[in-house]
């Protein structure tokens, strides 16, 4: 009885076997063989792209952007914190938002943005660097710093004006930010930006009932908020 090859699979097999792979094993592939490293490059298997649980240098990252474009619908980045770290550790680096800009002019029909356990120096990076078509951005376990000290004054916000630059925004996800999150920026991202629906900040998770109207639906008394627009221009 003859031995079946992987390589004798037929490239709809193939394709199949390797979807659901990490980034970065999809990259490992292409040092293989010549046939492997043309699969690869397939745009299936770049729409839903998931690096891994393992942290990435920033440099391995913008390896993978030749792999993501148009196609592409979600991403998902792991970092480098852990909970109860309120500034990056020496060695460890930022996602830059030199890596959101490459993001946003490659993937303009990218839907959703994981970043999990990330660092953020807010005074480099932006969030008006992300592609205006994310309807979800999720920022589990993530870290900005370098955020302003008054942090009363509505511009001095990571989410200043965040509705401008992501207009179709219907989800965010906050969970295990708390060393940053303030309620001031809570309350200027629920009331600002017209297309969110959902707001999970972990023990509490918001949902939009009307035009400024939300529901804590995760509080044990069920509690609803008033929101009005008096910061908007």
């Amino acid at each position: 009885m003859s031995s079946v090859n992987l390589l004798d699979l037929p490239e709809s097999v193939l394709l199949k076997i390797f979807s659901p792979l990490y980034a970065v094993d999809l990259y490992n592939l292409c040092s293989v063989h010549p046939r492997l490293t043309r699969l690869v490059a397939d745009v299936s298997l770049w729409r839903h792209v998931n690096f891994g649980r393992v942290p990435l240098s920033l440099q391995f990252l913008h390896k993978f952007i030749r792999f993501i474009g148009s196609h592409t619908l979600t991403i998902t980045v792991t970092g480098f914190v852990k909970s109860s770290f309120r500034v990056h550790p020496k060695g460890s680096q930022c996602i830059s938002e030199a890596f959101l800009t490459s993001l946003k002019r490659r993937c303009p029909h990218l839907q959703e943005l994981n970043l999990h356990r990330c660092f953020i120096d807010a005074s480099t990076t932006k969030f008006s660097a992300l592609p205006a078509s994310l309807k979800k951005l999720s920022l589990c376990g993530s870290c900005l710093f370098n955020l302003p000290q008054n942090r009363m004054v509505v511009f001095t916000s990571p989410f200043f004006r965040l509705e401008k630059h992501l207009p179709v925004l219907e989800e965010v996800i906050l969970e295990g930010c708390g060393a940053w999150l303030t309620k001031q920026d809570l309350t200027l991202l629920m009331s600002h930006c017209p297309a969110l629906q959902i707001v999970n900040v972990g023990s509490d998770r918001y949902t939009r009932t009307g035009l400024c109207s939300w529901d804590k639906r995760d509080d044990k008394h069920n509690s609803s908020i008033i929101l009005t627009r008096k910061w908007r221009a």
